[in-house]
């Protein structure tokens, strides 16, 4: 046994393992801000340079020949049991139900743990395999009538995975396999638990140095765009302009599940 399955096997014993993937980002993963004790997922020619710009993280690869985010998350999901897998540019966590008089953002990191492990325990109690937050970063667009969901659609920037998910991201997607693995959970397990009052909110997704934004591009997001629909129907749409969201990425989609 290697002494990095050493560390997966200690890592699985915790009830919950925060987990982090990233990529030509070293010495500049914004969510250590918030979330400190985070596991890093990198590539294994990038490892020794993570470990020396974050000496106190753990520092994880996967094997040489799994190369990519989309055969990273799955690495992760077939390594790891109980886990909640975040981006390494989120910025803060907000609150969507804060009353007037109470501040929105949140960058303490122990309430920011508070919040994943609420969800976790929550998904636990119900049997829900998979938990998240929305993405919408508009208070305007949360109703305090539905708080919590249970189907749509799992940003992978911050989404959780429980024991006996049965789950596995399709490598044929460079982007978007969160949206694939969001459609496949509401065929396999039918739900999840979404928390709607908090959002994770991630800075420079499209732009920003390293991460996704070294390969991803307009044209891959419209094919795999096709793709999603030619594979799940018509749950999966292109994305409109809205009156609170004015601007969309070109390929962008969203999916609606009908139950």
């Amino acid at each position: 046994m290697t002494d990095q399955q050493e560390i997966i096997n200690k890592l699985n014993e915790q009830e919950l393992v925060i987990v982090c993937p990233s990529r030509s980002r070293a010495g500049n993963v914004k969510t250590l801000a918030l979330i400190p004790d985070l596991v890093l997922i990198v590539n294994s020619n990038q490892n020794e340079q993570y470990k020396l710009s974050h000496p106190d993280v753990i520092v994880l690869s996967p094997p040489d020949h799994i190369k990519g985010i989309t055969p990273t998350r799955t690495w992760i999901l077939e390594n790891f049991k109980n886990f909640f897998m975040v981006d390494d540019d989120v910025v803060k966590v907000s609150r969507n139900h804060a009353c007037l008089d109470e501040e929105p953002a949140i960058y303490d990191p122990e309430m920011i743990k508070e919040v994943i492990y609420y969800s976790y325990y929550i998904s636990k109690k119900i049997g829900a395999k998979i938990f998240g937050f929305p993405s919408t970063r508009n208070p305007l667009t949360y109703n305090s009538h539905t708080p919590f969901g249970f189907t749509g659609y799992f940003n992978n920037s911050h989404v959780g995975f429980l024991e006996g998910h049965n789950l596995l991201y399709s490598n044929e997607y460079g982007e978007a396999e969160d949206y694939y693995i969001s459609c496949l959970n509401a065929y396999q397990n039918r739900y999840g638990f979404f928390d709607r009052r908090f959002t994770f909110q991630t800075k420079d997704n499209f732009v920003g140095e390293g991460g996704c934004c070294e390969y991803r591009t307009i044209e891959m997001m419209k094919e795999n765009t096709l793709k999603l629909r030619k594979t799940f129907g018509e749950c999966v749409y292109i994305k409109q302009k809205t009156t609170i969201k004015g601007y969309i990425h070109e390929g962008e989609r969203t999916i609606t599940i009908p139950f």
